[in-house]
């Protein structure tokens, strides 16, 4: 089991779509495959060679939409961000074919999001939203709604977030498109105190993944529904959710989890007013956090163990 999984998957259809996009876009073989090989290297995360190979692109050619969005997403990640919404915004200019607007736009409203200019990363998802029902592509009306929810949730619009979850869940196609969606209504429905349907999505989502998600999306999801046991105050099935994850990380070789679901079931101890036992379980998960060597959940555990 790795330690974590992509919870965003939204953004990996997005590159999934990309990449195939860029293949198929482009007539001159050499330049399709240097923006392929860009946009796999964005998607990997190593963002300064994804700069060199749209750099390539574009001394090729100056005006290629292919590697304007490359360069985007690269600056973007290189933290440039003002940099690479300019050169998206020029990417989506050259962009006539609907599909490959939704596609700018998306990216553009990313960037825009992660330099927290919030209007416009609205304007851009609804956008490119609008685009994807006027030519009735669910895929990405599914897509733009869910990255509308998140961008609403962060700017704490609950409802408003909800609400796009709802639209784009009539869009699901497959069980790991279902268990996404399940999980971000389940989470929402938790932040508005709705416990009852918060949970009722997260067992959905937890069946969903065990059908058909990996065994990191499937622990993660376990762990969230323990959370949202705690806060509906159902301590008693938290600790259940969470012994089961235990037991279930030991079998499967995932520490990290092990870790994880001792350190929430001492929160939850600590909740239900056991605070001797969540003082032991907090030492339990510190010691498997060490072990893992994971540095960040050890300062978690020492923080709440210390408090």
């Amino acid at each position: 089991m790795k330690h974590q999984f992509n919870l965003n998957q939204t953004l990996v259809y997005l590159s999934i779509l990309l990449a195939s996009q860029l293949l198929i876009g482009n007539a001159y073989a050499d330049l399709a495959d240097d923006a392929y090989q860009c946009n796999k290297a964005s998607n990997k995360g190593d963002f300064s060679q994804a700069l060199t190979l749209s750099e390539k692109i574009l001394k090729q050619d100056s005006h290629s939409r292919e590697g304007l969005l490359c360069k985007g997403r690269a600056l973007g990640g290189l933290g440039q961000l003002d940099a690479g919404i300019s050169t998206l915004k020029a990417a989506e200019k050259l962009s006539d074919a609907p599909f490959d607007r939704i596609v700018a736009l998306s990216l553009l409203g990313n960037l825009q999001k992660n330099a927290k200019k919030y209007p416009e990363a609205l304007a851009s998802y609804k956008q490119s939203l609008s685009i994807a029902e006027s030519v009735n592509n669910g895929q990405f009306e599914r897509i733009d709604n869910n990255l509308l929810g998140e961008i609403s949730i962060e700017n704490n619009q609950i409802q408003a977030g909800l609400d796009y979850y709802l639209a784009g869940q009539k869009f699901v196609a497959n069980d790991n498109e279902r268990a996404d969606n399940y999980q971000r209504l389940a989470t929402t429905y938790s932040l508005l105190k709705q416990h009852d349907l918060a949970i009722e999505n997260q067992v959905r989502a937890l069946l969903m993944q065990k059908q058909s998600g990996t065994l990191d999306e499937y622990a993660s999801t376990s762990l969230e529904l323990g959370r949202i046991y705690i806060a509906a105050g159902d301590y008693v099935n938290a600790e259940k959710t969470f012994n089961k994850l235990i037991q279930f990380s030991k079998e499967n070789g995932g520490a990290y989890y092990e870790a994880k679901a001792t350190f929430y079931a001492g929160l939850a101890k600590s909740a239900s007013g056991d605070n001797a036992t969540a003082k032991s379980l907090f030492a339990d998960a510190s010691k498997i956090a060490k072990q893992v060597g994971d540095a960040e959940l050890i300062k978690e555990i020492d923080n709440e163990n210390h408090k």
